[in-house]
């Protein structure tokens, strides 16, 4: 059983929204109040969730129509599902062009892998803001900085959002804490390139895509950084031993949720590495193969 939203209050003007246990689809959000409007960064993964951390968004403003600008960190079906009722709200939507284009080829619920039915209406809007380079978003007497990654990395329109006047660093799924990463829409390369890019913001609060808030003395972006070279470095071979990899990693990150994950990781970390394709069929078989079956959602 999920747990009920954590409301962080991470400095004057922003705040992170919490979801435990972080595993799938229970990501993380948050938002940036400015006196002229709200930055929300990201929505959630049913139209339920959403509402509710629109009605959080309102009850901490103290301004129900205080419009809102939402910069979608990716268009992973978590984090971009609720872009309609912002939409809907009169509010708009940021993201960089891949994550446009994929959010509005969706709704992905990947229903060959997820056994759930709760979604709602999570029909995709139009998006018309797109992001290309770093900038800021003034919000009235306060600012963000919305910062896309120029490579592929988690996936292949990733952005952050960094609020420097709290001190906080909004990574969307660029970090996992607690919580087995997913490689299959990205790089492991690339993200770790990127996890060395994220070390160039100044921070003191990180705000994960997935697990708990973290201050600035966190080991998890080392951790995250550490696995993710182990994974290039075991597919690095020909004809690597997936099965017991698989073993391996379950042993090594045994504290992670999600272990089904390692399976879909090495497979699309070897053919990144070899210059092959495996298409998103052949991945999810393979996850679902390690579940056991279909995954059950319970979000």
């Amino acid at each position: 059983m999920s747990h009920s939203p954590l409301v962080h209050v991470l400095g004057p003007a922003t705040r992170a929204y919490e979801q435990p246990t972080g595993g799938w689809f229970l990501n993380n959000a948050g938002w940036v109040v400015g006196d002229e409007r709200t930055l929300l960064v990201d929505t959630l993964a049913t139209e339920a969730r959403t509402a509710a951390l629109l009605e959080a968004v309102h009850a901490d403003t103290g301004r129900p129509g205080h419009k809102i600008l939402a910069a979608i960190t990716h268009w992973h079906g978590d984090h971009a599902h609720g872009a309609n009722q912002v939409v809907a709200a009169g509010g708009r939507i940021v993201t960089t062009a891949h994550t446009a284009q994929m959010i509005e080829a969706g709704p992905h619920l990947f229903e060959q892998v997820f056994d759930y039915d709760g979604w709602g209406d999570v029909a995709p809007p139009k998006i018309n803001i797109v992001v290309s380079e770093p900038g800021p978003v003034n919000l009235g007497d306060v600012s963000a900085d919305i910062l896309p990654v120029p490579w592929v990395a988690h996936t292949g329109g990733d952005l952050v959002v960094h609020v420097p006047s709290d001190g906080v660093l909004f990574t969307g799924d660029l970090v996992f804490v607690g919580v087995v990463p997913l490689v299959m829409a990205g790089t492991a390369a690339g993200w770790v390139q990127a996890l060395d890019w994220l070390g160039t913001l100044e921070h003191q609060h990180l705000v994960p895509g997935h697990g708990p808030i973290q201050g600035a003395d966190s080991t998890a972006v080392a951790e995250l950084r550490e696995y993710l070279s182990w994974l290039l470095d075991v597919t690095a071979v020909d004809s690597p031993d997936f099965a017991a990899l698989d073993i391996q990693a379950r042993e090594r990150w045994g504290t992670w949720s999600e272990g089904e994950r390692h399976a879909v990781n090495l497979l699309k970390t070897h053919a990144d590495q070899h210059g092959a394709q495996i298409d998103v069929v052949a991945l999810a078989t393979a996850m679902v193969k390690q579940a056991g079956g279909p995954i059950k959602l319970d979000i």
